[in-house]
């Protein structure tokens, strides 16, 4: 199969710029003949070196001569590449495909963010994936067929952008451990102000919050003005938070709205105690609170509840770690590009 994959950029800290290399990759490992067109990023070396074909695209949101540059440039691409499927993970790149379906050409979309203005032009494809239920329900309530759509759980084990050695990071324990974007949906002023009560009675606590985003001096003043100190560490972006996925003691995201985040997978495969929002895909990724506690976002109070209710005691702690890694092969890579070749075969 001949697959093509399109995106304004493959640049890192960004979930569906990683869900879509992994694929990529991934599928180029398994057989497939994988092409990738986007403007530039940092994963351009290891796709090439994966044997995916390359081929720049310029972002065609900007103004008309940049959509107009795009569309010659995806023409060329389309002619010398091929595709059997062209499979587009952002929304301007569903606009610039239409009139390659009206060609004949199948068109596939992954949703990854339904919260998105321009969630609804990912309707638009032959098959239209979603990674959570929220996603599948919102296509529906914009008028999206049911058959066309497809749910396919995220996963991220195995993930060929990850190093295989790995030497856990060292950090001071008990360790609250977070990988998110600093961004007000990720909720992290919650976590914060949780982390404040929490410390009323676990002083010796550490919270470690590891990523990078707009919000990030905003989430450094309130932790100050919080009093955590030197008890709460902004650790910046990280290329592999495994290092501290098999350090830390608890796992902990506090989002308002998340349809499937990759991290969740990686903290399962790490065998880690997860605190999570009862929100979008979360809960399904968490097996319904079999696999972790599921709290209700926007509720500091609730979460340095079952923060301190596992923190202390060990027995309970050590139970959650277990759970939170029985299942977690699900996650693996490999099985969503699986997923990803029935939904391709249909179109085929």
């Amino acid at each position: 199969m001949r697959i093509m994959h399109l995106l304004n950029h493959c640049g890192k800290a960004n979930g569906h710029v990683n869900v879509s290399v992994d694929l990529a990759c991934t599928k180029a490992r398994m057989g497939h003949v994988v092409g990738y067109g986007c403007a530039d990023g940092d994963f351009l070396e290891l796709l090439c070196d994966a044997g995916v074909r390359l081929y720049r695209i310029e972002q065609p949101h900007r103004n008309l001569p940049d959509f107009l540059r795009a569309n010659w440039q995806l023409l060329k691409a389309i002619r010398d590449f091929r595709p059997d499927v062209l499979h587009a993970h952002m929304a301007a790149q569903s606009v610039l495909v239409q009139p390659y379906r009206l060609l004949g050409y199948k068109f596939v979309t992954t949703l990854h963010n339904e919260f998105d203005r321009s969630a609804w032009l990912m309707g638009l494809a032959g098959r239209v994936v979603t990674v959570g239920q929220t996603g599948y329900d919102s296509m529906r309530r914009r008028g999206v067929p049911e058959p066309r759509i497809r749910m396919v759980q995220n996963g991220s084990v195995g993930s060929p952008r990850l190093r295989p050695d790995l030497s856990p990071a060292e950090l001071a324990h008990p360790a609250v451990l977070t990988v998110c974007g600093m961004h007000p949906r990720k909720g992290v002023s919650d976590l914060l102000r949780a982390f404040a009560l929490l410390r009323q009675t676990n002083p010796e606590a550490h919270l470690y919050l590891a990523g990078e985003g707009p919000m990030l001096q905003e989430y450094k003043d309130l932790a100050a003005e919080l009093g955590l100190g030197a008890s709460a560490i902004f650790l910046g972006f990280c290329d592999d938070p495994r290092q501290y996925l098999f350090a830390a003691d608890v796992f902990v995201l506090a989002s308002h709205a998340d349809p499937g985040p990759l991290v969740i997978a990686e903290a399962r495969n790490a065998g880690l105690p997860i605190i999570a929002s009862d929100v979008d895909g979360i809960p399904a990724m968490l097996d319904h609170g079999e696999a972790g506690m599921l709290v209700p976002p926007h509720q500091p109070e609730a979460l340095v509840a079952a923060l301190r209710k596992l923190l202390g005691d060990p027995a309970l702690l050590r139970d959650y770690g277990v759970r939170s890694k029985q299942g977690s092969e699900r996650f693996a890579v490999e099985r969503v590009c699986r997923d990803m070749e029935q939904i391709c075969a249909e179109l085929l």
